[in-house]
């Protein structure tokens, strides 16, 4: 009896032992899911929530992914990128969070990825197994055989015509046209009521019409990081819109822009001008505006009848900020957003290959606020029947060349000096840039 009790007391003992570890694995259990905090990601960009219905489909990732949140921060309210772009540089400068970072063009990325505000992908892209220009209608040249993001929507160059000043003016939606069927048509349209043309204060793009319209080098500077300021497109480019405003009196003038602070979307949707030369993601993105008349669209006017018609292709690029302390999670939502968020969004043509694109535009079509104000059939033509020219990786003192170019072309515009004169002011300028960067 003795000998049991013994053994009794051994085994209470080892069942107390055990209970106390076990209560202490589960202490420690409890201390280790508490220490897992939830991720929040910091997304900022322009585009505000009526037009980018981003809470919806945040909230579709979150739901199938617990412990991220992602905080979407439109940065400007206006939707202006050049706006957003000011707003981020401060966000920067401040040391401010953010995790991811959109982008509209090669040239402001550039810029960003030369200032070290944004991180490169390659290595997320190769842990993953994916080739991103195959996985996508990848827009954005590599810098220096990095890749910095991933990209969004796909956004061709088209022009954007009312379709009810076209009937009124006996004029049919162009389906290959020139710079000068541009002009005629702004004529043809032009009335006591409205102009047939706006074009605006962007001078790196309604100030290079022509320009844009060539295959490759159709830049300010070549991807060498020399200047292109001596290209006769560039010339041809601003007798175009002097031609216009100045001279047939069928664009808005440049002073009036300035001076009553102007904007696009409000020039064309109240129907003040018939025609801006935009990119498709005007399908949707109309801000505060509904139409009362049918939108039609155009391919991108050609130089000459005999070129083969191009158009500038691009799009949002969503970008890992260099500062992120969450760099992989990051990048897992930025993938997801590129390829399965952007269907589900339906807001925009995607550039994920693997998306069913007709069913992608009649989706974003529905979606916008009246469907019926889009003319499918000149849309459509406008986005298929133009050949994507060519994508180079520009030096980050592009933008620096432009407002130097821009600052010429203002006083062009507002007949403060000819042609000549500012054409050879525009070389010594944009040279300067490129000498100073050497």
């Amino acid at each position: 009896m003795k000998k049991w009790g013994i053994l009794l007391v051994v085994f209470a003992l080892f069942l107390l032992t055990a209970c106390s570890g076990n209560d202490k694995a589960s202490s420690n259990d409890s201390k280790s899911n508490s220490s897992k905090k939830e991720i929040t990601l910091k997304f900022v960009h322009w585009i505000n929530e009526d037009v980018g219905k981003w809470d919806s489909v945040i909230a579709k990732y979150e739901a199938e992914h617990p412990g991220i949140k992602v905080e979407s921060i439109p940065l400007v309210e206006n939707m202006s990128s050049v706006d957003y772009f000011k707003q981020l540089d401060l966000m920067a400068s401040a040391g401010d969070d953010m995790d991811l970072i959109m982008f509209n063009n090669s040239q402001d990325l550039a810029k960003r990825i030369d200032a070290g505000l944004v991180e490169p992908i390659t290595k997320f892209t190769k842990a993953e197994g994916i080739d991103v220009t195959k996985e996508y209608n990848y827009s954005y040249p590599a810098f220096k055989g990095e890749y910095y993001g991933l990209p969004m929507k796909n956004v061709t160059m088209l022009v954007m015509l009312n379709k009810t000043h076209l009937d009124k003016a006996g004029l049919k939606v162009p389906t290959d046209w020139t710079w000068d069927d541009y002009a005629e048509y702004a004529k043809k349209l032009t009335t006591d009521g409205h102009y047939g043309s706006y074009l605006h204060t962007w001078h790196n793009f309604h100030s290079v019409l022509k320009l844009m319209s060539k295959a490759e080098d159709n830049m300010i500077l070549h991807e060498d990081g020399t200047s292109n300021a001596a290209d006769p497109m560039l010339r041809a480019s601003l007798e175009l819109r002097n031609q216009l405003e100045n001279v047939d009196k069928s664009s808005v003038p440049f002073e009036e822009i300035l001076s009553q602070k102007m904007d696009y979307r409000q020039q064309f949707f109240s129907q003040s001008a018939s025609m801006v030369p935009s990119g498709s993601f005007m399908i949707t993105e109309w801000g505060q505006f509904t139409p009362e008349f049918k939108i039609a669209w155009a391919p991108w006017p050609k130089d000459k009848a005999s070129d083969k018609p191009v158009a500038q292709m691009g799009g949002d690029l969503i970008s890992i900020a260099k500062s992120s302390k969450h760099k992989q999670e990051a990048y897992e939502f930025m993938r997801w957003l590129t390829t399965e968020g952007i269907v589900e969004q339906g807001i925009w043509t995607p550039s994920w290959k693997k998306a069913d694109m007709d069913k992608a535009l009649e989706t974003v079509v529905n979606g916008a606020k009246k469907p019926d104000a889009i003319d499918m059939e000149s849309l459509k033509h406008a986005l298929t029947s133009v050949k994507a020219s060519k994508v180079i990786a520009p030096p980050p003192y592009i933008t620096e060349a432009y407002n130097e170019f821009g600052a010429e072309v203002e006083l062009y515009l507002l007949g403060e000096q000819n042609l000549d004169k500012t054409m050879k002011n525009i070389k010594e300028k944009v040279q300067a840039v490129v000498d100073a960067n050497k």
